[in-house]
């Protein structure tokens, strides 16, 4: 099984109403929450290991994953705190800068004894991915941690996505060192060309890249938007593929995309920790990521593809 541990939000979205008025539109969000439904809709078993509220963006949330077969922990729904909320703004080129509003919410409030919990009922989890704001927040980031921690670095193919949200970062030299900690019980980090220099901005790609195997993680795929997805591991690794060329209507959800499509390859392929993997399965492996991607961006809102829109 894959369980996707993070945050599930509610975007709102700003755009123009029909009037010409500014406005803004509210989404199912969160990177947690893109990448469960990504993984699930490519057929995936898949597990979404956080709270959801009972507020009306709670329910909203809970019928949209089991609407998309995500599974989820039944205790950890209908709980008291209210749900996140996250203002996204999209720039001419469809990029978008984010503002949340985390206090007290359904993210920050999961505690290390409850993910310690769901470890122990769920042990056919094999694949568990972790990032994003979730990380970024210094309560659930040091909670989600420490839950890792505790158990080891071998109790699951771990996959680290930073998504790095400089906004919700209080102290960036204590986020890097949280982020470095994941890196070294990760199998594989995921990241962004904008994530890495965010976390080495004296570096250059190359290096920085260098770094996160040297930290211990055993894989490293590196999305760079238009120029295309790269495959670096610790026995010298170096693949690359074009991004596909569509036009672009947003990137909300694209990188959960890649992360769901990568997930899948990993499951289906059986590719696990101190395994070996080809350049062959790397480069379809990204090839896959790509075209799901693709899907993403060419449409509004974060509404990853179903398998048969991508094989």
């Amino acid at each position: 099984m894959i369980a996707i541990l993070g945050e599930a939000l509610i975007d709102f979205v700003g755009s123009k109403g029909s009037d010409g008025k500014d406005l803004f539109y509210y989404y199912n969000g969160g990177s947690a929450l893109n990448t469960a439904v990504a993984t699930a809709r490519l057929n995936a078993s898949t597990l979404y290991l956080g709270k959801l509220s009972k507020d009306m963006f709670g329910k909203q949330m809970q019928v949209f994953l089991e609407a998309n077969n995500v599974k989820l922990v039944p205790w950890l729904c209908d709980v008291e705190q209210n749900s996140m909320i996250g203002f996204a703004k999209l720039d001419t080129g469809g990029s978008a800068s984010y503002v949340f509003y985390t206090q007290g919410t359904t993210v920050t409030e999961l505690s290390k004894g409850e993910i310690l919990r769901v470890f122990e009922q769920y042990t056919a989890i094999d694949y568990l991915l972790v990032g994003s704001v979730a990380v970024a927040l210094e309560k659930s980031g040091n909670a989600i941690l420490e839950a890792l921690q505790t158990v080891g670095k071998t109790r699951f193919n771990l996959i680290f996505d930073p998504n790095v949200r400089p906004t919700v970062i209080d102290d960036f030299a204590r986020y890097q060192q949280r982020v470095f900690e994941f890196v070294k019980l990760s199998y594989l980090v995921k990241l962004s060309d904008e994530d890495l220099l965010h976390l080495f901005p004296a570096k250059s790609l190359a290096d920085g890249v260098a770094s996160l195997l040297k930290l211990g993680a055993e894989q490293v795929v590196l999305t760079k938007g238009k120029e295309g997805l790269e495959w670096h591991n610790s026995q010298g690794l170096n693949v690359k593929v074009p991004a596909v060329d569509n036009p672009i209507v947003d990137t909300i959800g694209a990188g959960d995309t890649v992360s769901g499509a990568l997930l899948n390859f990993l499951q289906e392929n059986n590719l696990k920790r101190s395994g070996f993997i080809t350049e062959e399965q790397a480069r379809e492996a990204l090839s896959f990521a790509a075209k799901a991607a693709a899907v993403t961006t060419g449409r509004e809102g974060a509404d990853p593809p179903k398998r048969f829109e991508v094989v």
